[in-house]
Parts: C-alpha cells; structure tokens; sequence
C-alpha cells in the first residue's frame, strides 16, 4: 500500500524530458504541478533563510550600537536599509535562482509578442490607476474590519517608517525609489514570472504578482503590490525584458516616497527644495488623475490588446489551471500570509 502511495505522487509530479518538447501545448499537467512544487519548496527555503538571515543581521547592527553607534545618524539608517534588503533579498535570489536555473531550459517555447507604439501610453497611467485602486481597496478593508470585529486600522507602513530628519529621508528616498525596484524587478519579474512561463502566461503573470503581494508582508501593502505587479508583470511579457517595468517602477516608487516624505526631504533651501516640492506637486497631480482614471483605463487595457496573451493550450487544459494548486505552493503561501503584520 505505502509503495502504490508513492507510486501515485511521482507520476503526479514526474516532468517530461525537457529536450523533447517543442511547445508549451506539450506540458502536461504533471510538469505544471512539479514546477508549482518546486516554487512552493523554494518559498518555504526563502522564508525560512530570510528569518536566519534577520536575526543574524539584528545582531549585528546591535552590535554597532554597542561600540557607540548613534541610532539616529545617517550611518545607523544606511545600515539599518543595507542589512534590511540583505535578509529581504538574498533568500529569494537564491531560491527563485535556482528554480529559474531548472526551467531556463523551457524559455526557448515562450511566446513572442508583437507590440503596438502606443502600448506604453496604457501602460503609464495604468500603473498608477492600478495603485490607487490598491489603495483604495486598502481603506475599504479597513472600513469592513472596523465595522465588522471593530479592530484598530491597518498600520500605514510608510508612516511607521517616517525618517526623522533630511539625511535619512535622503537615504530612504535612495533605498526606497531606486534599490528596491532594481531588485524586486531582478527577483519577482524575471527570476520568479520567467520560472514560470512555463504554466501559461497569464497564470504566470498573476501568480508572481500574488507573491510579490505576499512578499511586502502587511496588509496595508498588499493590494498595492499586487495589482501593480500585475502590470510589471504583463510589460515584462510582452516586451520579453524586465527594463520597461524597472523604469515604471522606478518612477513610482519615486513620487511615492517624495509625496510621503515631503517635509524630510526639504529644509535646506535652494535648488533641492525647489525639486522636492515640484516633484510633490507633479506626483499629487498623477494620484489625482489616477483616481478619476482607474475605470476607464482598465477598460482601455482590456480592449486595446495590451493585455491581450496567448491562453493555455494543448491537451488538458483545466487540468494544467487546476495543476497551479499545488498543495505545497498553497501552504507556502499561508505561511507567506500568517506573517503579515
């Protein structure tokens, strides 16, 4: 009996030869489990490292403070950013990595798109529409758990980590607008979606982007996260690169942190200021914008063939849908969620 039991889990989970398939319609049901396993394996392995790595770097920067480290200079809050994305983004390099490494070979069946000239003019604004959405949903779950179990509102994560003076809202605004999209572009649209193209590309899409909601760990984030990783993640398919999302990124992350951090980031005068506040200004402009903009440039994305991607196909398609649930893939991501903050 327990040899016909494992019998029955390697057929479910034994994969092709990957040198005989010639189409992503060839996968079978089978591969699309073992490579959702596998990402479920890497998961669990990066959230487990990432909280050795913490604990590892909490000790280190008490260490720092001990020898006489002001917890309130530039240097403390450099620090306190450096190791932070080291024990963030290390784990995932290496597990996402590896599972990358295994299914790179599949990459020569993705699918190559043809895109229009005004595609990245939908793009843009749904961007930010998107954001917004995510934010509004944010305060709508709010709403829901204050009216229903009368529980305290959702911690802003933006206010809970205000810098307290110029030189560590410089340093935040550096970490913030320009390491995180450059690693979080590296690790969740091309490491994470490429892995798994595999599966179809718009499962692909929304799965990465469901993670990479899960991976900021808080309510307050999620939403945001995932709706925007769902457009980083459609550029990256469509264009086959990971700079046009980057480059989105970037800029959104930008005016995120300038908006929030206005009066850190201003005070000395001159030039600087003048940037800061324009910068503020131009941002509050687009949020404006992209609150009235939301419905209609959904609408405008779903009809223009923007988001427009070649469906699951071959035999056994619901089959390969359904094959995405794989049961360790589900459980890493509850672990994933009963972190949230």
């Amino acid at each position: 009996m327990q040899k016909s039991l494992i019998a029955v889990i390697a057929d479910r989970y034994r994969q092709q030869d990957f040198d005989a398939l010639t189409s992503k319609d060839d996968l079978k049901p089978a591969d699309i489990r073992r490579i959702c396993f596998d990402l479920g394996i890497a998961l669990i392995i990066s959230v487990l490292f990432q909280k050795v790595i913490f604990v590892a770097m909490v000790f280190l920067l008490r260490g720092f403070v001990s020898a006489g480290l002001d917890t309130g200079s530039t240097l403390f809050t450099v620090l306190n950013y450096t190791f932070s994305n080291i024990s963030t983004y290390l784990p995932k390099i290496l597990a996402f990595g590896a599972v990358y490494l295994k299914y790179r070979p599949l990459r020569r069946l993705d699918t190559q798109y043809e895109n229009k000239s005004y595609y990245p003019l939908i793009f843009i604004p749904a961007m930010f529409a998107f954001a917004m959405w995510g934010s509004n949903i944010t305060t709508c779950i709010n709403y829901i758990l204050q009216l229903l179990f009368g529980v305290g509102e959702i911690e802003n994560v933006m206010d809970a980590i205000a810098p307290s003076n110029f030189s560590s809202g410089v340093v935040t605004l550096i970490f913030t607008a320009f390491v995180a999209p450059v690693f979080e572009e590296m690790i969740y649209r091309h490491l994470l979606l490429r892995s798994l193209k595999p599966i179809g590309d718009t499962p692909a899409i929304i799965l990465s982007a469901l993670i990479f909601g899960l991976a900021h760990g808080n309510f307050d984030q999620f939403a945001y996260a995932f709706l925007s990783g769902v457009i980083f993640g459609l550029m990256a398919v469509r264009y086959d690169s990971i700079i046009p999302g980057m480059v989105l990124h970037l800029i959104n992350n930008f005016f995120v942190t300038v908006i929030t951090y206005q009066k850190q980031l201003t005070g000395i005068g001159g030039l600087w200021d003048g940037l800061v506040n324009a910068a503020a200004a131009l941002g509050n402009i687009i949020v404006n914008i992209s609150y009235f903009a939301a419905p209609f440039v959904a609408v405008l994305l779903a009809f223009c063939g923007a988001a427009r991607l070649a469906p699951v196909g071959g035999e056994h398609k619901y089959k390969k849908l359904l094959a995405v649930f794989s049961p360790v893939l589900v459980v890493a991501m509850v672990v994933m969620l009963l972190q949230f903050n």
